[in-house]
């Protein structure tokens, strides 16, 4: 089996800081930062994300056998 997909997301509470998509089929990452991070949690009311598309130079897919620790890949 391999790798075809990965998402991470970091929040702060209730509040998301920052989403990263990559889809190694298309070869493309998506960066989502939220431009309202550093608001307070209780005065926090909506997202408001800056998207960033890139393009990975990722040749071939991972084999998942081969992923010791998800927190340690680096694309």
């Amino acid at each position: 089996m391999e790798l075809i997909g990965y998402n991470s997301y970091s929040s702060r509470g209730p509040v998301p800081q920052y989403e990263v998509s990559i889809n190694f089929l298309t070869r493309k990452k998506l960066t989502r930062d939220n431009l309202n991070k550093d608001v307070d949690g209780d005065n926090y009311t909506t997202d408001n994300f800056k998207e960033t598309w890139e393009r990975i130079n990722s040749k071939q897919l991972i084999r998942l056998s081969n992923i010791k620790d998800f927190d340690e890949l680096d694309f």
